[in-house]
């Protein structure tokens, strides 16, 4: 959704999780936030609820994600789903307990399948230089790292609760970035606080 757009209304997206929609689908599917930095001019979109697709062929549903704009003009020509893992990477639960070891797990791990390093070239089908994410190349700031700490930390990722977090599944959050974020509810200092952190990480770490 650009300002340039002749209708700005936002579409939710709804039901299950799928891959992004051909453009030739219609204006009625989910919409998707566009944004532009000013300093540099690279195009980024924010997506809701779209599916990636993992080294392992499953497919992982991101609620929030931030990707490369230009992954998603491709995608629009024919439909399909994102190879590789997004920028922003955010888990939202909307539960009434606390968010246990198991739940940060599950991130963990989906995280890891979607993660492409540099040492997973000869398996991709794609020519090099390898990229975080697919369709499209983009050569340099999303250039697959070598590690996977490495590419933990080249991207944010968090889990975004209603509730709280168990001691046991805050403890894997530093080792493997990813960021606690308690107690959001609508207009609450938590979600502003998350929303802050986002938009810092893109401001300093986004070219």
């Amino acid at each position: 959704m650009m300002p340039s757009d002749a209708d700005r209304r936002f579409i939710q997206r709804g039901g299950s999780p799928t891959g992004v929609p051909p453009a030739i689908a219609g204006p009625d599917n989910a919409s998707v936030i566009a944004f532009q930095r000013i300093a540099s001019g690279s195009e980024w979109e924010m997506w809701n609820g779209i599916e990636f697709h993992g080294r392992s062929g499953a497919t992982h549903e991101i609620d929030i994600a931030v990707v490369p704009r230009h992954v998603g003009a491709q995608l629009r020509v024919t439909g399909g789903f994102p190879f590789g893992r997004p920028r922003v990477a955010i888990e939202c639960k909307d539960v009434g307990r606390a968010g246990g070891v198991d739940e940060m797990r599950a991130f963990v791990a989906r995280l890891h399948d979607l993660t492409i390093l540099q040492w997973h070239q000869p398996y991709l089908g794609f020519a090099p230089p390898t990229q975080g994410i697919y369709p499209g190349t983009l050569n340099g700031f999303y250039a697959a790292r070598t590690t996977y700490w490495q590419e933990n930390r080249h991207t944010f990722n968090a889990v975004a609760r209603r509730t709280g977090f168990a001691s046991g599944a805050a403890a894997l959050t530093g080792y493997y970035a990813i960021e606690p974020h308690g107690y959001i509810t609508l207009g609450s200092a938590a979600a502003a606080t998350l929303m802050d952190a986002v938009v810092e990480w893109v401001v300093t770490s986004c070219p």
